[in-house]
C-alpha cells in the first residue's frame, strides 16, 4: 500500500513507521533527519502548516492509507496553537479528499471525554472538555463529514495516557526517575488519581491495526483497559530503584479508563505490555542501559 504519515518524528510516529516498513511510505516532516532509517520511507521536507510543496507531492503519491499523527507544539494548549493545528489538519483533509484515499487514521485524545469517571465507551458524551479536546472534537466532526463526501473510511484513535521511551521529560515517569535518582521524594499532588496508562509500542500497534483493517468508520479507544493510580506508578518506580514506597496502595481513587472491546473486536489488537513491564523497560532506556 501507499501510506502517508504525518508526525513521523514524534513520540508516536517514530514507533509507527517501522511497523509499516513493508509498505511504500511518504512522510511529511520538518526534520527528516530524525525519521527512522528505513529504505521504504520517502520524505517530503516540508512544514504542513506553512509550506505548499507537499500538496503537489501528496497528490502525485496518491496515498491509499494515511496516518495523521502530527500536532505541533505540545504541551502548548493555547488557543493560537490549537487553531493553527486545526487549520493545518483541515488543509490536509482537503488535499486527501481529492487524492483517492481509502482510509485514514487520526490521533485523537482521551481528554475528549472531559471530566469522566469509570470506564468510558466510544459513544459516551463529553463533560466539560478543555480547549485542546474541543479542538480535537471539532476536527473529528469535520473528518466525518469529509470522509462521507469523498468516500473514504476513517478511524479516530482516542489515545489514553501513553508513556514510554521518548516521552517528554516533564511527564510522570521521567519526573519520578529524576526524584529517585537524586535521592528526593517525588512531588505527587494527586496520588489517588486513576488513569489508563498504555505503553507507546502498544499504541503504535493499535493505530497500525486500525489503518490495516477493514473496520468501519468511527471512534476507537486505544488504551490498556485498566485503571492504574498515580501512586501505583510511583511505587513501581520506587521498587525499580530499591527506594521506599512513597504511598500505601490506594484502591478508592477516581479517574477514567478505556473500554477496549470495540477496537479488539474490529482489529484483533490488544495491549500486550503490562504496567510493570512497561515501566521497567522505559526506565532502562532512561538510565541508558
Amino acid at each position: 500500500m501507499r501510506v502517508l504519515v504525518t508526525g513521523g518524528t514524534g513520540f508516536l510516529g517514530c514507533r509507527v513507521i517501522p511497523r509499516l516498513a513493508q509498505h511504500d511510505l511518504l512522510c511529511i516532516s520538518r526534520h527528516p533527519e530524525r525519521l527512522p532509517n528505513i529504505p521504504s520511507v520517502n520524505v517530503v521536507a516540508s512544514n504542513l502548516a506553512t509550506d505548499r510543496d507537499w500538496v503537489t507531492k501528496v497528490a502525485k503519491f496518491r496515498p491509499e492509507w494515511c496516518l495523521h499523527l502530527a500536532w505541533e507544539g505540545l504541551p502548548d494548549y493555547s488557543f493560537e496553537r490549537c487553531r493553527s493545528n486545526l487549520d493545518t489538519s483541515l488543509r490536509l483533509l482537503d488535499v486527501l479528499a481529492q487524492s483517492g484515499l481509502k482510509r485514514i487514521v487520526v490521533a485523537g485524545t482521551c481528554w475528549e471525554y472531559g471530566v469522566a469517571s469509570g470506564q468510558v465507551t466510544e459513544d459516551q458524551g463529553p463533560i466539560d472538555v478543555d480547549l485542546f479536546a474541543a479542538t480535537k472534537a471539532s476536527l473529528l466532526n469535520v473528518l466525518s463529514s469529509v470522509a462521507r463526501s469523498a468516500g473514504f473510511e476513517y478511524q479516530w484513535g482516542r489515545i489514553f495516557f501513553v508513556y514510554g521511551p521518548g516521552q517528554r521529560s516533564t511527564s510522570l515517569l521521567p519526573s519520578l526517575r529524576r526524584a529517585y535518582v537524586s535521592g528526593v521524594n517525588p512531588d505527587i499532588r494527586t496520588p489517588e488519581t486513576l488513569q489508563d496508562f498504555i505503553h507507546v509500542d502498544d499504541v503504535a500497534a493499535g493505530l497500525v491495526s486500525l489503518v490495516s483493517s477493514d473496520a468501519p468508520s468511527g471512534v476507537f479507544n486505544v488504551g490498556s483497559g485498566h485503571p492504574t493510580s498515580v501512586a501505583q506508578v510511583a511505587n513501581i518506580t520506587a521498587d525499580y530503584y530499591n527506594k521506599p514506597r512513597p504511598f500505601k496502595d490506594i484502591s478508592d481513587g477516581s479517574g477514567f479508563w478505556a473500554s477496549t472491546e470495540k477496537i479488539m473486536s474490529a482489529t484483533g489488537w490488544c495491549p500486550r505490555i503490562s504496567i510493570d513491564e512497561g515501566i521497567a523497560s522505559t526506565l532502562e532506556v532512561l538510565d541508558g542501559r
